[in-house]
């Protein structure tokens, strides 16, 4: 880790100078923006957060007063959104700002209108865009849509998302997978506020080893890009990008602290703090989440996690600020035994999934020896309680960027990011089945550290350019303590890459013909590793030549008939994911000798996707349909194989078995989404997503669809205010049955149909304070559901009291 540890100290050396002396360049002239927020009466609305947006992303926050004004002070020249919203009302349409820097401007926004609004996203091209305009497939989950549902995880936000499907093993806190538009895990990049957030010492490196710890601490919002997402974000950016981003504060100072509990054991504590310094030169936002579950998923599953998030963002000069941002967790779990076949199976084909009964489980999990259970017709023993096998998890990403605008055709922006995780897996002699002799320990410890600089440049008033570079330094270690008399065993690998990257957005015909490229091309060196017993180890004296580059593109046009509402839009590209440290050089060593998995030569995992959609707003904006059609093709992956094609007389490595590279398969489909505004009081939404995903090559004899991808996914929220404290929300997510393995074998299992309601009652206490109650129940059909044969919550209840100020 000294290597890390002194690389992380070079880099900041390097861009501290930098970033004062550009700070210290000349001030834009001064000029004020003024904005007053309106209900749809023209009545003044007080107490409303008003955001000015810069096209970089960076967000100002102020409040209204009494008279419904507020204002915006020595703003900078630049292209501008100004955005409003308050409590009891929808946001605002965002009004469009070009703004020459002096003098003063008076900008009116309304809410209370019936209709259906668009956001400012920054995750379809890395630079502030209306919804109307992205040429991509997005969908923007916001904090009101978060807190009125009450959603506790990220995980739990996302459900309804079109071409996404949110898979977790269990119930609260257990493992968590997001895969978008039929891929793999490993085929969806996560982000925090535009940065990656993955995991360096998991098996693919991507965000799957600490998606179970995200819940909702200080989130402004999640935006999902569907679609290839490498020439922006990189890697595991194949299927798209979560982004998960930070609330940015601003305004007066203001907060919220809230508990609920119900079903499973479940108590969760939550406190927001949010404002303004030294009029809004400083902006903070920090929010702090406990969230214990005493029982869990029939009451043997206790979990807990504790989180934090915040940011805080000084205004340096006119032109110039510096933001800092932390998000860190940690978690504690009890993981269960795979789930496994049993009973009479048929020879060959697909097993349909029925489960040994509860009491059986409980009967193996108290030590009943499997051939002494009443099986019945059933085919699969569910994931079993493992007494003493645990989980302890910790994250923490923490970031600093520096935003130089000297004038509203030049920028300049450099962040870094200091990422760790850690993962300790304990296991002992309890528990059903096979365990081992005494207690061990295993202890997974990644680090990521990055650092960027982009320059951003308005080549006239219909062309936006921005390009820059990137340094990533990725360091994974691995640590066993197994019970006596078996050795220690400690592993030590790394490797750094640097990316260039560019990106060229055109507006036509008036703005109406929206046109983007980008291109991304990531080079990689790999460390000498080290092995801990050093006897025997592999690699030894060895050095590496560079592995394959990844070089990556793609390309989107969108066309606005403003008139009628309507936008057609298509998307293609290139994605990649670069091979995991553990894919490199992963090796298993048994006490006597290592066994060599990895292979450091690995080309990067490639696709190839195409996407094409609609728009369309319908009866005066109150309507919007959204539609496309999707085609993805996984012309090269990574894959573990111990088929007999690596073997030590043909592999280099004289590997017998491991990671090689092949060709992937295909995944197509179509994603339909609607919003309607029936009035201003009811809103409804619905998502339906048909997936026809296959592999290359048959996953087991006779079965080419990819595994835990159902084939239709659908869901429907009906959101009505009935009065102005009073609001009731109802919903249903649900997907047709999808295969996974068991021991080996392809098992269908039936697919979620969950239905859900919520009540919440508002209560004002002053002009900005207030109380909110609700109530929420999840499953009501009571469902008895399985993913991958982990048994899920039933039906679940939960209330809750937030205190807003």
């Amino acid at each position: 880790m000294v290597r890390n540890g002194a690389h992380g100290r070079n880099m900041k050396s390097y861009l501290l100078p930098l970033l004062l002396s550009l700070t210290l360049s000349a001030a834009a002239p001064p000029g004020d923006i003024s904005v007053r927020v309106t209900d749809r009466h023209q009545a003044a609305v007080s107490g409303a957060t008003v955001a000015l947006i810069a096209s970089d992303g960076g967000r100002r926050i102020v409040t209204t007063d009494a008279t419904g004004s507020c204002h915006f002070t020595a703003v900078a020249a630049g292209q501008y959104f100004v955005q409003g919203e308050a409590a009891g009302f929808d946001v605002s349409t965002p009004r469009s700002i070009d703004w020459k820097g002096d003098g003063n401007l008076d900008v009116t926004l309304s809410l209370g209108i019936a209709q259906v609004h668009s956001s400012i996203v920054v995750t379809a091209s890395g630079t502030s865009q209306s919804t109307d305009d992205v040429s991509k497939a997005l969908t923007v989950v916001d904090a009101g849509t978060i807190t009125l549902r009450a959603n506790k995880s990220v995980g739990e936000a996302l459900v309804d998302v079109p071409g996404l499907r949110v898979q977790q093993l269990g119930g609260p806190g257990s493992t968590t997978y997001f895969k978008l538009r039929g891929l793999r895990n490993s085929d969806t990049a996560v982000l925090v506020d535009g940065l990656r957030l993955r995991d360096a010492a998991g098996t693919q490196a991507d965000a799957s080893g600490v998606l179970q710890d995200l819940v909702i601490t200080d989130t402004s919002r999640i935006e999902v890009l569907r679609g290839a997402g490498s020439s922006l974000y990189g890697t595991n950016a194949t299927g798209g990008v979560v982004n998960i981003v930070t609330d940015e504060g601003g305004g007066r100072t203001r907060g919220s602290i809230g508990v609920d509990g119900g079903s499973l054991g479940s108590v969760r504590g939550t406190a927001h703090l949010a404002g303004g310094l030294r009029q809004d030169r400083i902006q903070y936002s920090v929010g702090v989440t406990h969230w214990n579950v005493m029982s869990g998923v029939d009451g043997d599953s206790p979990a807990r996690n504790t989180s934090e998030q915040g940011q805080v963002t000084y205004r340096l000069s006119r032109i110039a600020s510096l933001s800092a941002r932390v998000y860190a967790g940690e978690s504690f779990s009890f993981v269960r035994l795979t789930a496994r076949s049993v009973g009479v199976l048929p020879k060959t084909g697909i097993v349909d999934a029925v489960p040994v009964s509860l009491s059986e489980e409980h009967r193996y999990e108290a030590g009943t020896p499997l051939a002494q259970l009443a099986l019945g017709s059933a085919t699969f023993l569910p994931a079993a309680v493992n007494q003493d096998s645990t989980r302890a998890g910790q994250f923490f990403t923490g970031a600093l960027r520096f935003s130089l605008h000297p004038s509203d055709k030049f920028g300049f922006t450099a962040q870094y990011q200091d990422l760790s995780t850690t993962r300790n897996y304990g296991d002992g002699p309890a528990g059903p089945g096979t365990q081992p002799a005494g207690n061990n320990l295993s202890k997974y410890l990644g680090r990521i550290q990055t650092a960027n600089a982009r320059v951003d440049a308005s080549l006239g008033r219909f062309q936006h350019f921005d390009a820059g570079y990137e340094f990533e330094d990725e360091d994974f270690q691995n640590r066993l303590l197994p019970p006596p008399p078996s050795s220690r065993f400690f592993t030590d690998v790394s490797q750094r890459s640097n990316s260039i990257f560019a990106q060229d957005q055109i507006r036509l015909a008036g703005g109406r013909l929206l046109f983007s490229a980008g291109f991304r091309a990531q080079f990689f060196s790999l460390h000498q590793p080290f092995f801990e017993p050093v006897s025997g180890a592999p690699f030894a004296g060895r050095t590496f030549a560079a592995p394959p580059t990844a070089q990556t593109g793609d390309v989107s046009v969108a066309y606005n008939f403003r008139r009628s509402g309507t936008k057609f839009r298509t998307h293609a590209g290139r994605g990649y994911r670069a091979p995991s440290l553990y894919e490199r050089f992963g090796t298993f060593y048994s006490g006597s000798g290592y066994t060599l998995y990895g292979d450091p030569g690995l080309r990067p995992d490639r696709s190839s996707s195409i996407d094409g959609g609609i728009d369309q707003l319908l009866w005066k904006s109150r309507v919007q349909i959204s539609a496309s059609y999707f085609y993805t093709r996984l012309n090269q992956v990574i894959i573990f194989d111990t088929s007999g094609a690596v073997t030590p007389l043909t592999d280099p490595l004289g590997r017998n078995g491991g990671y090689r590279n092949t060709g992937g398969g295909i995944a197509r489909g179509a994603e339909v989404s609607s919003t309607v505004a029936a009035t201003r009081w009811l809103q409804f939404n619905g998502a339906y997503t048909y997936t026809d995903a296959r592999q290359q090559t048959p996953l087991v004899s006779g079965v080419w669809q990819t595994y835990e991808i159902p084939r239709h996914q659908y869901s429907f929220f009906a959101t009505e205010r009935l009065s102005s404290r009073l609001t009731a929300l109802v919903g249903y997510a649900g997907s047709t049955n999808y295969l996974a393995s068991v021991s080996g074998r392809a098992f269908r299992f039936a697919g979620p149909s969950r239905a859900q309601m919520l009540l919440s009652y508002r209560h004002p206490l002053s002009e900005f304070s207030a109380i909110r109650f609700f109530f929420k129940g999840e499953n009501l059909f009571n469902q008895s559901y399985f993913e991958n044969g982990f048994r899920t919550p039933k039906a679940t209840f939960t209330s809750g009291t937030q205190f807003e100020f």
